[in-house]
């Protein structure tokens, strides 16, 4: 968000994030009301690559399962 530098993006706080993303991880770790494909973007960026967007789709084309990791470059 800070290299977006959106104006009202602004006043959120790095703890306030740091909830939300725990409060997702909790929530998803046991839903199961549909599959659910679990995704680092620490090293895509959706916006600016195609091709990170592109393996993205691929990745959620394929998967067979009702939980899947796409963590990618390891």
């Amino acid at each position: 968000m800070r290299r977006r530098g959106v104006e009202f993006e602004r006043p959120i706080t790095a703890e306030y994030l740091a909830l939300l993303a725990d409060s997702y991880n909790r929530f998803f770790y046991h839903f199961t009301g549909v599959p659910v494909l679990i995704v680092n973007s620490e090293r895509l960026d959706f916006v600016k690559e195609d091709r990170d967007l592109e393996l993205l789709i691929e990745r959620v084309g394929a998967m067979r399962g009702s939980r899947e990791f796409f963590n990618w470059g390891d």
